[in-house]
């Protein structure tokens, strides 16, 4: 019995120390910028300014379906899969739209690297532009995404909108800034582009 609460005890502790670990790792992640204009509890409404994006496309409609191949496909152009073998440092968040088409991942580059400097993928799928200079409506949630609370913080974000007198301009996408190993303290987002000033 002694033992069994012992090995109890210190995976507890290792479990503790590992997400701690995560927690702080994701803490020193280069974030995508933003200025917060207005807020309401967890929905916020952000300036965000332009940023350099690397995205793979995938027929996939669902968040299950598309999150982790596509993931891979990204996480291996940015790890050294490229013609110089550079490997470039992960931001937050990743983004990610679904549409009855197909899906769209996306990470955001470092803000120091140029259309000019970015080596070129090995992956042909993987492809660069420019998020525009905008306005996000965003709304946080905690835990774990899937398809249904996906769909439930879109309608929610929508109705947000609605009460707060803005125009959404453009599809609802979400964030998501934590990696899979982190249990605890999770954040995810889901943002519309919308007109600003109402």
């Amino acid at each position: 019995m002694r033992v069994t609460l012992i090995v109890l005890l210190v995976a507890a502790v290792i479990f503790i120390v590992l997400q701690a670990f995560t927690a702080v790792s994701t803490a020193r992640t280069e974030q995508q910028a933003y200025t917060v204009v207005e807020r309401d509890g967890a929905f916020e409404v952000r300036h965000y300014p332009s940023a350099l994006l690397a995205s793979v496309e995938a027929p996939d409609t669902s968040y299950r379906a598309a999150a982790n191949p596509s993931f891979r496909r990204l996480a291996g152009y940015i790890f050294g899969g490229n013609e110089t073998n550079r490997s470039i440092a992960m931001t937050a968040p990743v983004h990610m739209e679904m549409g009855s088409g197909g899906s769209r991942m996306s990470f955001v580059l470092p803000s120091a690297m140029t259309m000019d400097s970015l080596p070129a993928p090995n992956d042909p799928g993987v492809s660069f532009g420019q998020l525009p200079e905008c306005h996000m409506a965003t709304l946080r949630f905690g835990g774990f995404a899937d398809d249904a609370t996906l769909r439930v913080k879109e309608a929610e974000l929508l109705a947000a909108c609605r009460a707060h007198g803005l125009e959404v301009a453009g599809p609802v996408r979400f964030l998501g800034y934590d990696q899979p190993w982190q249990l605890v303290a999770r954040r995810n987002e889901v943002a519309a582009p919308v007109r600003w000033p109402r």
